[in-house]
């Protein structure tokens, strides 16, 4: 049997995971630290992500702004 799938999409909020196995919605505005810089983006400079959408290619995008950035060009540090 194939482990169930949880498929969960929202503009405005992203599901988080900690260590313990505990999930919580984060809404947007969140920070994030930049950790691979870009033209654009400084390393190790937080922003704030304005909206998220899913993507096939990327799996995940945030919003900055007026551009789109791959989740892995951030850190994302949320403590619960």
């Amino acid at each position: 049997m194939d482990p169930p799938k949880i498929n969960y999409v929202s503009n405005n909020s992203i599901m988080v995971i900690n260590n313990y196995g505990s999930i919580r919605q984060l809404f947007v505005p969140f920070k994030v630290q930049v950790i691979h810089a870009t033209a654009i983006l400084v390393k190790d400079a937080w922003v704030v992500v304005d909206e998220v959408e899913q993507s096939d290619k990327y799996l995940l995008l945030y919003r900055i702004g007026t551009n789109w950035w791959p989740y892995y060009v951030f850190k994302l540090s949320v403590e619960f």
